[in-house]
């Protein structure tokens, strides 16, 4: 991977931080893809302190202007690009029935188009370049068990796998490779905060968790690195859980806490 450069929008976000430096220490050029240009200009500098190379990128991945403008920035800075990971997301608590259109959109733009217009703007270079690639969606088990009160969330991580599967398609001759990962509940620093406001929330998760417990964003960010590595050249159009089995738990018992 040494020398490949990687976009991660969402990239100052918690899951988008861990896949951020696990590629910086791979020796992977690293843009930072972030609506806060603050936090994604500082992750970037951090990683350049610790010897990486990692640029700051504002921006807002509804836009195809700024997608695209993001992009050139990125070949502009480091001459190319071979890996894209699309982190960038939101969650909106609301039940079908009280969901706006405007808050409908806004879930779908930032997950759903967010990741069509990236695919687009990169997949062009990486066409142009012709050596091949990695595109990976950060999508969630939400997509196949859906989550109460949280009515746009569970379509547009399910859209992802289905975008990741026309790209499998579309592009397998290229030797790009698109997959979809689905995390379940992850301790990210956005999690902890709501665990400390709602302790009993975290508890009745946990009973419904075989290796109870959450994963750790490094655990996320070790598998979108192993599906951008040569080590998985002959996976496509797939996606992946990594959720301690939390998906297989129809028919287990709910442990006391």
């Amino acid at each position: 991977m040494h020398g490949k450069v990687a976009i991660v929008t969402g990239g100052a976000g918690g899951i988008g931080i861990a896949i951020c430096k696990a590629f910086s220490r791979e020796g992977v050029g690293v843009a930072v893809a972030d609506m806060d240009k603050a936090r994604a200009s500082s992750l970037a500098m951090n990683m350049t302190t610790d010897g990486g190379d990692a640029i700051g990128v504002q921006v807002e991945v509804t836009s195809e202007e700024s997608v695209e403008s993001a992009t050139q920035k990125v070949i502009d800075h480091f001459g190319r690009v071979d890996f894209l990971v699309h982190c960038a997301g939101n969650n909106i608590k609301s039940p079908i029935l009280d969901l706006s259109v405007e808050e409908w959109s806004r879930v779908l733009d930032t997950h759903l188009t967010g990741a069509f217009l990236f695919s687009k703007s990169v997949g062009k270079r990486l066409l142009d370049q012709g050596s091949g690639g990695r595109v990976v969606f950060m999508s969630s088990v939400a997509a196949k068990a859906p989550v109460p009160e949280r009515g746009a969330y569970t379509p547009a991580k399910a859209g992802l796998i289905g975008l990741a599967g026309v790209l499998s398609l579309e592009w397998a001759r290229y030797g790009i490779n698109v997959n979809s990962v689905c995390p379940g509940m992850v301790l990210t620093p956005m999690t902890e905060m709501v665990y400390t406001r709602e302790p009993e929330l975290r508890a009745q998760r946990l009973k419904r968790m075989p290796a109870g417990r959450e994963a750790y964003p490094e655990e996320v960010a070790d598998l979108v690195l192993f599906l951008c590595s040569e080590r998985a050249a002959h996976i496509s159009g797939v996606d992946i859980p990594i959720d301690g089995a939390f998906l297989n738990n129809g028919f287990m018992l709910e442990k006391d806490q």
